[in-house]
């Protein structure tokens, strides 16, 4: 069909150019709506879009294979309310569900309060799920119910799987995407952005390392010096991150710390210790955002020994030099 008779206006009566547009089966399906009507669709990442600018991840990019249909993958997809009798799962109605559900919570809140109440859930998905995924489960645990009872994913609590880095003040996500082309110096640890965030690695990371990005510094950060980027990756494993970092960026410019699992602590504790040493740290803006700075200082030398290069080298397993030399971000 020509241009103006398809959804993605390109014109397939002749070739269309290399790189023009992606099209996999995994981007199309064909549903049924209520009325018995057959429609084709496809989703496909946006071009304009400051976040992916086309590209799509290996999630993002199957979205249109997720909506139900009777022959595709969500064809497993509950139609209906289901009860567990015996040893098997049976359809039941939602009269019957909403009666046993809401029957049971009000017998528990009346006898033991909302404290009785455990909840095992997951608080986001991907591919377009999200906080839409768990927004009415949330009103009911939290709004409806009062229930502080609730666990998420892998964890014994609704909590972060960061509490270190939380009370030292760095809250998880709190960057934008477009820092990472801007950056100087990206520190990534226990994370394998390239696998699990890669459009994040590819639109924003990639650029940086690759020096592309030196002219949108120099923009943003007139008189201050622009190159491209240096990336510090802390993780037990040599990923797929760790060798796409060393083509693109140079393997000078790549430093893997290669620790042993559950000694982050310990490198994390060395590097504020050297940090402060040096005087690298910001004086004037942890005096007015922070406090017990001091006490931390006089502390860390008698916390496990001391935190010097040495004591990290035996607990992380990685060369003492290697934390004075290369991980300097200047």
């Amino acid at each position: 069909r020509p241009a103006s008779q398809n959804a993605l206006g390109v014109d397939f009566t002749k070739q269309v150019p290399p790189m023009a547009i992606t099209m996999t089966k995994a981007m199309t399906n064909t549903i049924t709506d209520k009325s018995g009507k057959r429609w084709n669709i496809m989703v496909v990442p946006d071009k304009e879009c400051v976040v992916n600018s086309g590209l799509s991840s290996t999630r993002g990019g199957k979205m249109a294979s997720y909506m139900y249909a009777h022959d595709g993958i969500g064809k497993e997809r509950l139609k209906n309310p289901r009860i567990f009798r015996g040893d098997q799962w049976l359809d039941t109605g939602w009269d019957n569900a909403m009666a046993l559900y809401a029957g049971l919570t009000k017998k528990i809140l009346d006898n033991d309060g909302p404290n009785a109440l455990f909840y095992d859930c997951f608080d986001h998905g991907g591919a377009g799920g999200g906080f839409e995924n768990t927004w009415g489960t949330g009103k009911l645990m939290f709004s409806a119910l009062q229930t502080p009872m609730v666990r998420i994913h892998n964890r014994p609590a609704y909590n972060s799987e960061c509490h270190a880095t939380r009370e030292m003040g760095v809250g998880e996500l709190n960057n934008s995407y477009e820092d990472a082309q801007l950056a100087d110096t990206i520190f990534c640890t226990g994370a394998n952005p390239y696998e699990t965030q890669s459009n994040y690695f590819l639109n924003h990371w990639v650029p940086n390392l690759s020096g592309s990005t030196v002219d949108k510094k120099k923009q943003r950060f007139p008189g201050e010096t622009a190159a491209a980027a240096k990336v510090i990756i802390v993780d037990p494993r040599r990923t797929a991150t760790v060798a796409i970092c060393e083509q693109v960026a140079g393997k000078d410019n790549v430093l893997h710390l290669d620790i042993e699992p559950g000694s982050d602590t310990a490198l994390f504790n060395t590097l504020f210790t050297y940090v402060v040493e040096q005087g690298w740290h910001d004086k004037e803006f942890i005096a007015k955002h922070t406090r017990g700075i001091e006490r931390r200082r006089q502390d860390q030398p008698h916390e496990h020994g001391g935190w010097g290069q040495g004591h990290r080298h035996s607990r992380c397993e990685a060369a003492p030099g290697r934390v004075s030399g290369p991980t300097n971000p200047s």
